[in-house]
């Protein structure tokens, strides 16, 4: 004796089935739109696509400062800054020749090489302390 459900009975949990497979494809497509949106079409001599490189923005009303989390293998003498208007992107190089890139970063203002500073942290961090630049009219 075979036992087929009855399709009345299963419809609504293939309906919530369904929709949640939808809904998840939705939300993972939406994610990976995001993680790129706004990549900069920097020029790299390292691979063809760098790994992400995490970095964590905070601004007071005259600097900018990034903190960069390193992995193990790089060394903070390989951290670069590049600046193009407000928009900034840090890129390193691990020990064994490794590009690393940090996602393309939008400040509320734009920053200046001038003055800048970096402080190695004891978690192997490295803290980027950049000058916003100077104010139209004021």
């Amino acid at each position: 004796m075979d036992l087929v459900p009855d399709d009345a009975a299963c419809a609504p949990d293939r309906r919530h089935a369904r929709a949640t497979g939808c809904i998840a494809a939705i939300l993972v497509a939406c994610l990976a739109v995001l993680a790129h949106a706004g990549e900069p079409t920097v020029g790299d001599s390292g691979s063809r696509e760098p790994s992400a490189l995490p970095v964590l923005v905070s601004e007071t009303p005259t600097t900018v400062r990034l903190h960069v989390l390193l992995p193990d293998n790089v060394p903070p003498g390989s951290v670069e800054v590049r600046l193009n208007g407000r928009k900034v992107i840090v890129l390193a190089s691990t020990a064994g020749g490794r590009r690393l890139r940090s996602r393309s970063l939008r400040l509320s203002e734009e920053a200046t090489e001038e003055g800048a500073e970096a402080d190695y942290e004891a978690d192997g961090s490295l803290t980027i302390t950049l000058q916003k630049g100077p104010h139209d009219g004021s």
